[in-house]
């Protein structure tokens, strides 16, 4: 394998952004993600598998298995228990275009520990943070 070749994920990333399909679906996606996110870093930090974060949740192994590969929008009553149970908050702004943040929004987003932030086609700006 010819490691000069290799592109960044930032890189692949951006190219397959241009496919206003796969733009439609990882801006979709974006929740997903950031809960995702969160849930291994909560893993990582706190030296537990997906089986023993399912017993701490009240959940299924495969159940956080799904929730970790951010494929699937979390629903509002996990997001409660995640933030009941492991103490995240968890914050869901959305601004309509030509709209501006309010500065302590803008500030407890910038100190988000996960972001995903997408803009619509039609400039609805959707952010979800997690700390």
């Amino acid at each position: 394998m010819n490691l000069d070749k290799l592109i960044s994920f930032e890189q692949l990333l951006e190219r397959q952004l241009r496919d206003p399909e796969f733009r439609a679906e990882w801006e979709r996606l974006a929740p997903a993600r950031a809960v995702a996110n969160s849930l291994i870093g909560y893993r990582l930090d706190h030296g537990l598998t997906q089986t023993a974060l399912g017993r701490l949740l009240g959940m299924s192994q495969p159940a956080i298995a799904r929730l970790e590969a951010g494929d699937h929008l979390p629903t509002l009553p996990t997001l409660l228990k995640l933030s009941d149970i492991l103490g995240l908050e968890i914050l869901v702004t959305m601004t309509p275009p030509g709209q501006d943040r309010n500065g302590s929004v803008q500030e407890e987003l910038f100190q988000a520990r996960v972001k995903e932030q997408v803009t619509t086609p039609r400039g609805t700006s959707l952010t979800i943070a997690i700390r």
